[in-house]
């Protein structure tokens, strides 16, 4: 099975002669083997390992050896600091590491750091630098997600008739799955609405994407098998409901922040009947910031278990995003509007991370990707994209997928309304 996890990012620099570093350039799949015990060596460190992995060289404009030039002073400085008795905190290599990864493209990007010489009364906090947070947060329709935003749509839901649609079905509930490095638990809501002249309309909200692992446990009697259940029934609502009652089918990914690539085979796959090439991606293959692998095709597989022709039906598929529709949650929409032409894709423009990120098993990913432990052994762990993917003839990365209908929220409370109701209408009015 392929499997490929996104959840919220091909490169790399050839070392200049001229800068005072060692001739090792870690590759990133060794880069656990090289220690530090200074602010500089630490900075070093870090820059060597993003200069040789970081996957988006191409088009970041980033000025990754100016940035060596400019901050190597300032942790030196630091280093003067620790030798003289004064302590280093952790909100200022913070401030410092915020502006040497300012503006960087990778939207998947977090960067958590050690601090070397730790301050007591610090409680040992990390420095936490997430640059595709920071350009989110500047959109003029920037809402945060959190706890309140999920509990807002789950409540919408509960009150969805006010629209004024007929629900027959509501299903929902939260379920547990554990499949390789993720061990989480995902929500998901299935509502069939009645439109006014009688046809049918499934719609699903997923809290992330992981139909994949949930549905393959549907009869095999574990815990998850009621997750599995609720999946099975949207998709036989689509597949199994008469033409003539079916008027469309909605997907919802708002506040999706990712989860596995192997769903696009059921989110799209159920409506394909031959495999289909949605995007390319390529990955770093050397330790020059330029050394790429070739684009390599990525195909979505027909469904065998679940069908339906929805191209030869001109069938609508409302796919609804909004800011932080994540990785997955985004990549669904931009492949789906790929393949399928009766795929209209309703909200915000989303968050812009969209390089995969997990590996292949068959690829020699030395060169890139996320490197570190998790501050286990050493002061850093980098969580980078290990691929760069190309849809639609374009890199997305740090733009993400602009909808076919713009709908914000009416204002900043949560409120869904808009989006969905657009959503209804679009359908009611194909």
């Amino acid at each position: 099975m392929r499997k490929i996890i996104i959840l919220f990012f091909a490169i790399v620099v050839l070392l200049c002669s001229c800068r005072k570093e060692s001739d090792y350039v870690p590759y990133i799949g060794e880069s656990h083997k090289l220690a530090y015990n200074t602010y500089e060596e630490q900075f070093v460190f870090l820059w060597k390992c993003i200069s040789t992995g970081y996957v988006f060289w191409d088009v970041d404009s980033t000025d990754w050896d100016a940035i060596y030039d400019k901050y190597l002073p300032r942790f030196k400085a630091f280093d003067q600091r620790h030798a003289a008795g004064l302590d280093v905190s952790i909100d200022e290599l913070n401030n410092t590491y915020s502006e040497i990864f300012d503006g960087m493209k990778d939207h998947h990007m977090m960067v958590s750091i050690q601090n070397i010489h730790p301050v007591p009364a610090e409680g040992g906090r990390l420095a936490v630098i997430r640059p595709g947070r920071a350009e989110v947060s500047e959109r003029d329709y920037f809402i945060e997600q959190s706890n309140i935003e999920k509990s807002s749509i789950l409540s919408f839901l509960n009150g969805i008739d006010s629209l004024g649609y007929t629900i027959l079905t509501h299903e929902s509930g939260t379920f547990p799955f554990q499949e390789e490095a993720i061990s989480s638990s995902v929500t998901y809501h299935y509502i069939l609405f009645q439109l006014s002249d009688g046809r049918l309309v499934p719609y699903l909200w997923q809290s992330m994407a992981a139909f994949t692992p949930v549905i393959l446990s549907l009869g095999d009697g574990s815990e998850t098998s009621a997750g599995a259940q609720l999946l099975d029934h949207w998709l036989r609502a689509i597949t199994d409901t008469p033409r003539n009652k079916l008027a469309g089918i909605i997907l919802d990914n708002r506040a999706n922040n990712g989860g596995y690539q192997d769903d696009l085979d059921y989110l799209i796959g159920t409506f394909l009947s031959e495999r289909a090439e949605v995007m390319k991606t390529r990955y770093k293959e050397g330790p020059g910031r330029y050394e790429y692998s070739q684009w390599l095709p990525y195909y979505i597989f027909p469904n065998k278990k679940y069908h339906r022709d929805i191209t030869a039906e001109n069938i609508p598929y409302v796919i609804i995003c909004d800011i932080n529709s994540i990785s997955m949650g985004e990549i669904e929409p931009f492949c789906a509007k790929e393949v399928l032409p009766t795929c209209h894709t309703i909200g915000e423009r989303t968050y812009g991370a969209t390089g995969p990120l997990q590996p292949y098993t068959d690829i020699n990913l030395n060169y890139g990707g996320p490197f570190g432990d998790g501050m286990t052994f050493y002061g850093h762990y980098v969580y980078t994209s290990t691929f760069e993917a190309l849809i639609g003839g374009k890199v997305t990365e740090g733009i993400g997928h602009i909808p076919d209908q713009i709908v914000l929220r009416k204002d900043h409370n949560g409120d869904f309304a808009p989006q969905l109701d657009a959503a209804l209408n679009y359908i009611s009015n194909y």
